[in-house]
């Protein structure tokens, strides 16, 4: 059967940000105006689009999952509907093959009043298999209709999340081409320290279970690219290295930062362990903890996986079972 219920449809419904907002109209005679915490922010609300398109490709994979799964019922109603069609119009040329005039006509000739009564039983029972056949017919045909109606809103609603995903990609690329015009009017040192990533470990990291296996693939992954909507093996984006990284661990996550919150155990950020997933607050980033303050993620376009702290927004947690 379909699915009918659609899940994590948070994406349409979070508010439009503009980097224009962050960083104001900035022209060349502002240029002095742009600090590196313009940058960082706006650099922040393109991956804050970015977990929204995510959210929407996922909403389309799931309408096309619902299509696959109504086309797949739709092929079992139509059968049943036909060889109840069949029987149901097998059963009436039958009767007037036996009886042209109807099965109540040899009756009217009976002149044993004992045999008329039986050949009207006979005639009531036939009827009554008649009626419940129809009816059952009927209440087939309905089914295949609704699941007809169903396929199509359901192929609509995939039109209108694939036209989304695509406005809210251009909309990534605009407000990364803005960021980036932003991150070339800062200096050039102000510019090395931005686009700078730590990728050293400098203490033991003491993790147990799926959280170890998590950031063992973690590391694997320090230097390479930040990519909107990476899920690997050349590059990824924060919530596709915490998915990817605890499937290699045995643990199925979802796609986004939200719902990988959602299906995780929370947990205080007071005690947070190594191999706990920590979050941003507003749910558009996430890492892994790995112990001493430190967390490995994907941070954003021009940098790479690296080792962050705490301290740059993570201020919730969850642990994978």
């Amino acid at each position: 059967m379909p699915r009918t219920a659609r899940t994590h449809r948070t994406a349409a419904a979070v508010a439009v940000l503009t980097v224009g907002a962050t960083l104001g109209v900035v022209g060349p005679a502002q240029a002095d105006r742009v600090t590196p915490a313009d940058v960082e922010k706006a650099f922040h609300e393109a991956e804050v689009a970015n977990e929204q398109a995510n959210q929407l490709e996922e909403d389309v994979k799931e309408a096309r999952a619902e299509i696959a799964d109504l086309d797949a019922d739709i092929a079992d109603q139509l059968a049943v509907y036909e060889r109840q069609r069949k029987a149901l119009g097998a059963s009436v040329v039958q009767q007037q093959l036996d009886n042209p005039l109807g099965p109540t006509a040899s009756l009217f000739g009976s002149k044993d009043p004992q045999q008329f009564l039986e050949g009207l039983g006979a005639v009531q029972a036939l009827n009554s298999t008649r009626a419940d056949a129809v009816e059952a017919f009927a209440a087939t045909a309905q089914e295949l209709k609704n699941r007809r109606t169903l396929l199509k809103e359901r192929k609509a609603e995939l039109d209108r999340d694939r036209d989304r995903a695509d406005a809210k990609r251009d909309e990534i690329e605009s407000r990364y081409q803005e960021a980036k015009t932003a991150l070339s009017r800062l200096s050039a040192p102000q510019q090395k320290t931005l686009t700078k990533s730590e990728t050293t470990v400098d203490f033991k990291v003491e993790a147990s279970g799926r959280g170890a296996a998590a950031i063992q693939f973690a590391m694997a992954q320090l230097g390479k690219p930040y990519i909107y909507g990476g899920v690997g093996p050349d590059g990824y984006d924060c919530s596709g290295l915490v998915m990817k990284s605890f499937e290699a661990a045995g643990a199925s996550l979802p796609r986004v930062v939200g719902p990988q919150y959602q299906a995780s155990q929370p947990v205080p950020i007071s005690q947070v362990q190594p191999g706990d997933i920590v979050f941003f607050p507003d749910m558009s980033h996430d890492g892994i903890y790995l112990g001493d303050g430190k967390v490995i993620h994907a941070p954003r376009p021009g940098k790479t996986v690296e080792i962050t702290t705490l301290s740059i927004g993570f201020t919730m947690a969850g642990r994978v079972g």
